[in-house]
């Protein structure tokens, strides 16, 4: 029941999960894109995927730097994890994602055979929604990171926000 006039209770904070746990889980991330790395570039590689096509050679070292850096990210995350920190990585491997889908996209290394034929028009949907997807991912870790920041310029608590 809402008494007339009354103002709703303060948004709280969403809770991060403990430290420890964040950092089981970057570090858990940082194998997996070391692992996809491995698959891509090593054993099985690319070509061991039948639907993908000899284009893909045009994006796969774009696809491995994605890898990479999201190895490279998660490894300073467990070091180091403030929110600001988070917000910066966050937004750097999802404006990577961007481009890698949008160079996917371009390209469209892909090839389904006659028999799946009908699966391009909804990859590339799914593709193009991926990209307008990791646009707002963008520009909202952006917007999280300088509301992060002026917070933290206003209390003088830059790095101790977990």
């Amino acid at each position: 029941m809402t008494t007339i006039g009354a103002r709703p209770a303060p948004r709280q904070a969403k809770q991060r999960p403990p430290r420890p746990a964040r950092v089981v889980g970057y570090l858990v991330s940082a194998a997996l894109n070391g692992a996809f790395i491995w698959l891509v570039n090593v054993a099985p590689g690319w070509r061991w995927l039948p639907f993908l096509s000899d284009d893909f050679a045009r994006v796969v070292g774009l696809v491995t730097l994605s890898f990479v850096l999201g190895v490279a990210v998660n490894l300073v995350y467990a070091a180091v994890d403030p929110l600001w920190v988070k917000r910066l990585g966050d937004a750097v491997t999802t404006a990577v994602a961007f481009v890698v889908m949008l160079r996917l996209f371009q390209i469209f290394p892909f090839d389904f055979g006659a028999q799946w034929a009908a699966w391009e028009t909804p990859f590339r949907v799914l593709l193009g929604l991926g990209c307008v997807g990791a646009a707002i991912g963008v520009i909202a870790n952006l917007a999280l990171l300088a509301r992060d920041l002026a917070t933290a310029v206003d209390g003088g608590a830059l790095g101790s926000r977990t």
